[in-house]
């Protein structure tokens, strides 16, 4: 096969077939996405994500192969960019109560802003099972090392033995306000405010007295 040479019009044309493609493929994640998080994993034909990304059904085909290879890419997508939204949203905060309640806050705003993100990471389990195991064990393994390095720098009190339990403590208040919110009927818009605060207080003074 004959090789390009790189700043040739062969290259060039190439190099904007292969964006064109990218382009294609993110619209039919993006697709995807919007449409599991109104109708669910099970309703998100083929067809369907299509006419949303506007592209021809074949597309999807020549792109992933078949509607399950699509639906498995969303997860490990949305959980990627999700984190890279906190981390940048907590990587000027000083270590301590302060970068933790930070996280907290970027982490509904995100779902505020795309709410089929839930719905997404929440029937993985079923539907999606290999990118669910992958993306949760990754999200916890990060927690725990965000709280590591808190417990390191004198912030966080408890001890190394009990990080991953803190870290699915934590992840489980995360789930479950989300769901509060987003599988409510219908959905309720969340009163992100209202949850930083209980979070703050629950971390640093507790719900309970005596």
């Amino acid at each position: 096969m004959k090789q390009r040479v790189a700043g040739t019009p062969a290259a060039a044309e190439e190099q904007a077939l292969r964006k064109k493609s990218d382009v294609t493929r993110e619209r039919l994640i993006i697709a995807a996405a919007k449409v599991v998080g109104r109708v669910g994993y099970d309703k998100a034909s083929s067809s369907r994500i299509a006419e949303e990304a506007g592209v021809a059904a074949g597309g999807l085909y020549y792109h992933f192969g078949n509607r399950q290879a699509l639906l498995d890419e969303l997860l490990p997508t949305l959980g990627k960019e999700m984190v890279a939204y906190v981390v940048a949203k907590v990587e000027e905060e000083p270590w301590g109560l302060g970068r933790e309640v930070a996280g907290f806050r970027a982490y509904l705003e995100y779902l505020s802003d795309h709410p089929e993100f839930y719905r997404v990471f929440s029937e993985a389990r079923v539907y999606a099972p290999v990118a669910y195991a992958s993306n949760f064990a990754a999200t916890l393994r990060d927690f725990e090392r965000s709280l590591q390095a808190q417990r390191l720098k004198g912030f966080l009190t408890v001890h190394d033995e009990d990080l991953a339990l803190t870290a699915h403590f934590l992840t489980g208040i995360r789930n479950y306000v989300s769901e509060m919110y987003l599988d409510a009927k219908p959905p309720r818009p969340m009163q992100i405010d209202n949850a930083v605060n209980l979070y703050r207080q629950l971390l640093s003074e507790g719900l309970f007295r005596g």
